[in-house]
């Protein structure tokens, strides 16, 4: 099938080099190196809109996020910033200068950030848009287009050696990702997944290229030929429409398929837990490495009802219709219900979904569930408490011909810990100290110290959470007696038992005094002891289990 051709909107630039799809005012802005402006040109009315002059040689725009200003590249190695009030050179506040050929803009608005790359200078330098300071980030000759990933950590490189280089500014390290390129020139992100790139190349003739980053190795392929000369720069309008600034014309093309690349695994994790952090080989859920994610949790088992959560946009995207559930190599085909918007009833309305001999019907897009990711409410509690493997399957019909991938490639799969097993508490005795006189249960403690110990067993087969003994008395009083948890006992094997028959307060154990300065009732009143455990077991929207609890009282009368 031949690639779609484009068609022109805008002509009459000298050299027009970067532009910006400015969304509010549907404006393509352009600046035109040999003029020395910035134009807009509406890609709906084809109506074209001096906006700045006054430039020297400017070869990129890029878009601040307050909507209200855009940074300017002039090639002679200056860095502006203007507002949309003025767009005249005169109006511009230079942020940084004395570069060296710079072409396209790379903002990092979030980290107070702009990248630009130095032609002539080999360079990438990062440039502190406050204090205008700058510093070289990344060495390659001849650079021309340049992305910086939302994250920070990479940034993506064309050149005139005809390729794009990864450079991974966390580890300083770099890789090409697609080479054998004729003059690769400025990039642009093809969705906001940054899932692929897009970039125009002059020769040998004019095309638009993507590249697929979902995939390792990436992969190019051409989206539209006959590309008028000399193309410098891409706008997205929307999935399957762009714009293209060339040295004299805007043109247009409308794609036959979308831009964008469906990422991300088919198994995307587990309630709030992403599927990378579930870690191996031991298939314990672990949050903490982000410490501002909202659902904090540290060498978690699973247990209970588990909501799987499938990538469906990728699902679809590899042509997948329907796909299965395997649990350690057994089918599941139990049923599940989510809430889907009725648009006629306006309202949520509760639906069952029924796989046919195990066949799951994929969500279709543009459908409304509460639970948009939600693939199956899968009950473990007839499963080994030990590492489980889960695994998805896609199919294209209801056979299993037409199933597509494998469900042991990566991402359609995940080996997590099941444990259901519940905690226990128990108060096996208190002793009156010094002298380990044990104290029967309701036993009046009326001569001697008002000091105790407490032998209690506070355990789990194998993941215990924290343990704590509290002491209760008069009008709303309470004191803990002796506390622990998982944090003070973290090992490679994550296996915390906690404690059996063993006696607290530790170390020692040193004997709690029961009296509390102030507090005459401390030491002339009944006291109820209670000791709660709880384990790690979590069902990936929270922990499962109530604490086991145990109670245990005496009367104190010194």
């Amino acid at each position: 099938m031949s690639l779609p051709i484009p068609t022109t909107l805008s002509t009459g630039f000298a050299i027009a080099n970067g532009s910006a799809y400015r969304q509010t005012t549907d404006q393509l802005l352009v600046v035109d190196s040999s003029a020395g402006t910035i134009s807009a040109v509406n890609p709906h009315s084809h109506v074209k809109t001096l906006l700045g002059s006054g430039y020297n040689a400017p070869h990129d725009i890029a878009l601040s996020i307050d909507g209200l200003h855009a940074y300017v590249a002039e090639s002679p190695g200056t860095l502006l910033r203007v507002s949309f009030s003025n767009l005249n050179r005169t109006a511009a506040t230079v942020i940084a200068s004395g570069l060296n050929t710079i072409c396209q803009i790379a903002l990092d608005e979030a980290h107070g950030f702009a990248y630009v790359a130095e032609f002539t200078g080999g360079t990438i330098q990062r440039i502190n848009l406050t204090s205008g300071a700058k510093k070289t980030m990344a060495t390659i000759s001849y650079p021309r287009g340049l992305l910086v990933t939302a994250d920070s950590r990479f940034l993506y490189v064309s050149n005139d050696a005809g390729n794009i280089t990864r450079f991974d500014l966390s580890t300083n390290t770099n890789i090409v990702i697609a080479t054998g390129l004729n003059g690769p020139r400025y990039l642009t992100w093809a969705d906001a997944g940054q899932s692929a790139i897009l970039f125009p190349q002059p020769n040998p003739a004019g095309t638009v290229l993507k590249v697929d980053l979902t995939v390792s190795p990436a992969v190019v392929t051409a989206i539209a030929a006959s590309v008028p000369t000399a193309p410098y720069s891409i706008a997205v309008l929307s999935s399957n429409q762009i714009l293209i600034t060339s040295a004299t014309t805007i043109s247009e093309v409308d794609l036959t398929a979308s831009l964008f690349s469906a990422a991300g695994p088919i198994l995307l994790g587990i309630g709030f837990v992403p599927a990378d952090a579930i870690h191996l080989p031991n298939g314990f859920a672990d949050t903490t490495m982000n410490p501002t994610y909202f659902f904090q949790v540290k060498d978690c088992p699973f247990g209970g009802t588990l909501p799987l959560m499938i990538n469906w946009q990728a699902a679809r995207s590899a042509g997948a219709n329907f796909y299965q559930v395997w649990v350690n190599g057994t089918l599941v085909t139990s049923s599940f219900s989510d809430y889907l918007w009725s648009v006629a009833l306006n309202e949520f309305e509760l639906i069952t979904t029924v796989p046919q001999n195990g066949y799951y019907p994929l969500r279709s897009a543009g459908q409304i569930w509460l639970n948009n990711w939600l693939g199956l409410l899968l009950d473990t509690t007839g499963n080994p408490n030990a590492l489980n493997n889960i695994s998805i399957k896609l199919f294209s019909a209801e056979s299993a011909a037409s199933e597509i991938g494998l469900s042991t490639a990566v991402g359609h799969f995940a080996n997590v810990m099941i444990d259901n097993t519940l905690p226990t508490a128990i108060i096996e005795q208190i002793f009156q100290q010094p002298g380990n006189i044990p104290i029967n249960v309701c036993g009046l403690v009326t001569t001697g110290a008002p000091t105790f110990t407490f032998e209690v067993t506070a355990s789990a087969p194998a993941h215990l959470l924290a343990w704590r003994l509290t002491a209760y008395w008069g009008n709303n009083k309470s004191e803990t007696v002796a506390s622990d948890n998982y944090s003070n006992h973290i090992t490679p094997s994550r296996i915390w038992i906690g404690l059996t028959d063993v006696a607290v307060p530790p170390p020692g154990p040193t004997p709690w005094n029961s009296t509390v300065t102030g507090d005459p009732t401390s030491t002339h009143c009944a006291h109820s002891f209670f000791l709660n455990a709880w384990d790690r077991v979590i069902n990936g929207w929270g922990y499962i289990h109530s604490p086991a609890s145990y109670q245990q009282s005496i009367t104190i009368l010194l």
